[in-house]
C-alpha cells in the first residue's frame, strides 16, 4: 500500500512539473492554433470543393508523426537527466526506490502525451466524419488514431529510455531526433520498412478509408426510367451524371438517360428520359460512380438487371450497333485480391479463350515467388477475370502480369498496362510492429536505470 501511495505521488509531482513546463505549454498554445485554423480553412473549402474525411484526418494525425514529435522527443528524453543530483538523493535516503522513480516518469510522460494527440486526433476524426466527404467509419478511425498512438507511445519510451542511457538531455534528444527522421534504413534493413513514420504516413489514407466499395445492388425499370439501388452513400456529383451509366435495353442496344437524380436518404439514383422497350430486359452499369470519399463501384458489382413492365411486341428486333474498327490495346485497370482468388478487371472486352487461359498469368506472391492459378473465369458483363484456385499470403504484395491476351478486335495486352500490385493493409502488423518495441524500451529503461550508478 506505501508503495502504491508513493508511485502515486511521484506521479502526479512529476505530471504537476509537466504542467509548469512551457515546452508543453507552448505546444498546447501551437497545436490548438494549428487545429482550429487548420480543420476551419479545410471544412469551409470541403463545401466549394470535395475534400475526403481520410485525407483531413490523415493530414493532423502525420503532424504528430513529423512536427509534433520534436516536442514529444524533447519532453521524454529530457525526462530524466535534468534531475540527476535530486533522484540520487531522493533513492539514497530511501524516499522512493529506483523502480518507483523511472516508472513514475514513463506513466506520466504517457499520459501526458498520448492525453494531448487524442483529444487532438478525436477533434479531428469528429470534425472530418461531421464536415468532410465522409470516407472512414468509426472502426478505421479509431484504428487509424490508434496505430499512430502506438508510434507515438513508441517514440516516448524510446526518449526514457535514452535520457537513462546518456545522462545528458542534449545528447539524448539529438540521438532520438537523428533516430527517428532516419527510421526509414533502420526499418527497411530489419525487414519492416513499413514501419518507418514516412511509410506510416503514405499508409494511413488506405487504413482509414471505408474498405467497402460502393456496389450497385438492384434495379428497377418502367418505360422511361430506371431506378438504380447503390449498397450505400454515393458522392451525388457522379451519381448524378449520366455519362456514368451504360444502358442496355435489349442487351446490344444503348439507350442514354437524359437526367439522373440522387436520392441519398434511399441511395438510389433515377435515370429518366428514357424509351424502353416493354417486356425487354435492361443492363444498367455504373461506371465512375464514386462513394463522399472517392472509391469507385466495385468492378465485381457495378451491374443490375431487370425487366421493363409490359409485353414484349413481337416485331421487336434489336437494333444494330455501328461497327468502328478497335485500335486502343487493353489493359489493367483494377485488381481485387483474396487469400485463394484474385480479380483482374481489364479496359476493354477480351477474347474469351485467351482471357480463360491460365498460363496468360503470371503471379507473384510475394514479388519473385511465382504462384499458379488452378482456373480462370472471365466475366464478359464487366470484363473481369477471376482466378481461383491460390493459396495466397495478403500480408505481402501481390503482383498480376498478363501476355497473350487479346482483346475483341484482336489488339494484344501493352506491356505498359500488363500488370499490378496489390498491398494489403494490416493493422495487426503495426500494433506488433509498435507497441511490442515499446513495450522492451519501457523494460530497458527500467532495468538499466537499476544498474545505473547514481
Amino acid at each position: 500500500m506505501r508503495s502504491l501511495l508513493a508511485s502515486t505521488a511521484l506521479i502526479k509531482a512529476d505530471l504537476a512539473q509537466l504542467a509548469r513546463n512551457w515546452v508543453l505549454r507552448g505546444w498546447l498554445i501551437a497545436l490548438v492554433l494549428v487545429l482550429f485554423f487548420g480543420l476551419t480553412s479545410t471544412l469551409v473549402g470541403a463545401r466549394l470543393m470535395s475534400v475526403p474525411a481520410s485525407t483531413v484526418v490523415t493530414t493532423t494525425l502525420a503532424g504528430f508523426l513529423v512536427i509534433w514529435s520534436m516536442v514529444i522527443i524533447v519532453l521524454s528524453a529530457g525526462s530524466v537527466g535534468p534531475e540527476a543530483d535530486i533522484v540520487s538523493d531522493s533513492i539514497l535516503s530511501r524516499a522512493c526506490t529506483r523502480n518507483q522513480y523511472i516508472v513514475a516518469k514513463l506513466i506520466s510522460r504517457v499520459i501526458v502525451v498520448l492525453g494531448v494527440y487524442t483529444v487532438a486526433a478525436s477533434v479531428a476524426g469528429f470534425a472530418a466524419y461531421r464536415y468532410a466527404a465522409c470516407d472512414v467509419t468509426v472502426s478505421t478511425l479509431i484504428v487509424g488514431i490508434s496505430i499512430v498512438g502506438l508510434a507515438i507511445l513508441l517514440l516516448v519510451t524510446f526518449g526514457v529510455l535514452f535520457s537513462v542511457m546518456f545522462n545528458n538531455t542534449i545528447v539524448s534528444v539529438v540521438a532520438l531526433l537523428r533516430l527517428w527522421y532516419v527510421a526509414s534504413p533502420v526499418f527497411s534493413f530489419l525487414g519492416a520498412e513499413y514501419l518507418s513514420p514516412a511509410s506510416l504516413i503514405r499508409n494511413l489514407p488506405a487504413i482509414l478509408k471505408d474498405p467497402h466499395a460502393p456496389q450497385v445492388v438492384e434495379c428497377s425499370a418502367t418505360p422511361t426510367s430506371i431506378n438504380v439501388v447503390f449498397s450505400k452513400h454515393v458522392d451525388p456529383r457522379s451519381a448524378e451524371n449520366p455519362g456514368n451509366y451504360t444502358i442496355e435495353c435489349p442487351p446490344g442496344v444503348n439507350h442514354m438517360a437524359e437526367a439522373a437524380t440522387y436520392d441519398r436518404t434511399k441511395t438510389t439514383v433515377v435515370l429518366s428520359g428514357l424509351t424502353l422497350t416493354a417486356g425487354e430486359t435492361v443492363q444498367v452499369t455504373a461506371r465512375g460512380v464514386t462513394d463522399p470519399g472517392g472509391t469507385q463501384v466495385s468492378a465485381a458489382s457495378d451491374t443490375a438487371t431487370c425487366v421493363v413492365p409490359g409485353e414484349k411486341p413481337a416485331a421487336a428486333k434489336p437494333a444494330a450497333k455501328p461497327s468502328q474498327a478497335d485500335k486502343t490495346p487493353p489493359r489493367l485497370v483494377r485488381m481485387e485480391a483474396a487469400m485463394s482468388s484474385i480479380r483482374v478487371t481489364f479496359s476493354e472486352p477480351l477474347d474469351p479463350d485467351d482471357a480463360e487461359d491460365t498460363a496468360s498469368y503470371l503471379i507473384e506472391n510475394p514479388v519473385g515467388r511465382q504462384h499458379a492459378a488452378r482456373a480462370a473465369t472471365y466475366r464478359t458483363d464487366n470484363r473481369s477475370v477471376l482466378l481461383s484456385g491460390l493459396d495466397l499470403d495478403l500480408n505481402v504484395p501481390i503482383k498480376v502480369t498478363v501476355k497473350d491476351v487479346r482483346d475483341v478486335a484482336g489488339n494484344a495486352i501493352s506491356a505498359r498496362g500488363n500488370s499490378l500490385v496489390h498491398s494489403e493493409v494490416t493493422p495487426w502488423k503495426y500494433v506488433l510492429g509498435f507497441g511490442l518495441p515499446a513495450l522492451i524500451a519501457a523494460a530497458l529503461a527500467v532495468a538499466w536505470f537499476n544498474r545505473r550508478d547514481l
